[in-house]
């Protein structure tokens, strides 16, 4: 069993949000939107629950000790890998505006819980129980960025789940991005989606606002730096042909 792959039946309700980033306001209110108590109904974040920009309201603590004990009590709830996760698995310093982000998740801890230890190995123990990705019965792929440009062939794809956490085909997965011509082009993801029988594929990673259209692939901002909040809301059962009948079935929260 490959516990890195979520598939999902074509029959229930899916929910898709995007880096969150330590909002915790947003978190509740997709939430809101979900009936955990509807094995048939998933919700999936796809990755950077976590670091905030701004310290004092990053609720990135209470975030994933919310989500810690809903992966556990409910199957519908799904918390995928997102660089940001990634980087603490790996030690791997990573920035904004010039802050270190590993070394300011051990302050928010430290604010949050009084001690670092042993909060931040039980969440970096939770991070490595992510899944990379989600692939629907109707045509979905799901993941937090990506594709590789190094998938050839399903071949390639699946020795994913073989390596570690220093793959560079997971790597490409969690940090590249569609307005990098170096990273991935229109041409990839479509062979992308032909290697694993998908249609059209839903990522997050990039900010844009609300969302953006790149060949059969949307990169969707539920909740980080934009002011339209876009989320996927669609049946599974539905018949998808390409990615204009996924973006049918987006919603957006307007502040």
């Amino acid at each position: 069993m490959n516990d890195k792959l979520i598939e999902l039946p074509d029959y229930g309700r899916l929910i898709v949000v995007t880096d969150l980033h330590g909002d915790l306001d947003d978190y509740n209110h997709y939430l809101s939107l979900w009936d955990e108590s509807d094995p048939d109904f998933h919700i999936v974040f796809t990755g950077d629950l976590i670091h905030g920009l701004d310290e004092e309201t990053d609720g990135s603590v209470q975030i994933l000790d919310d989500a810690m004990v809903k992966s556990k009590e409910y199957s519908n709830f799904h918390t995928l890998l997102g660089n940001h996760e990634w980087a603490h698995i790996t030690n791997q310093e990573i920035y904004k505006n010039y802050q270190p982000l590993l070394l300011g998740f051990k302050n928010i801890i430290s604010f949050n819980k009084g001690l670092i230890e042993p909060h931040l190995t039980n969440y970096i123990k939770f991070f490595k129980t992510m899944p990379y990705f989600v692939k629907t019965a109707n045509g979905l792929f799901i993941s937090h960025s990506g594709p590789s440009d190094k998938v050839r062939s399903i071949e390639a794809f699946n020795k994913i789940f073989e390596g570690d956490y220093s793959s560079p085909i997971l790597y490409d997965f969690l940090w590249n991005r569609y307005s990098s011509i170096t990273d991935y082009t229109k041409a990839d993801v479509t062979r992308f989606l032909e290697i694993v029988g998908s249609k059209a594929m839903v990522v997050g990673h990039c900010p844009v606002e609300s969302y953006h259209l790149y060949g059969n692939q949307i990169i969707m901002s539920s909740s980080f730096q934009t002011k339209v909040k876009t989320y996927l809301d669609i049946d599974l059962s539905m018949e998808i042909n390409d990615v204009k009948d996924v973006q049918k079935e987006l919603k957006f929260i307007i502040e």
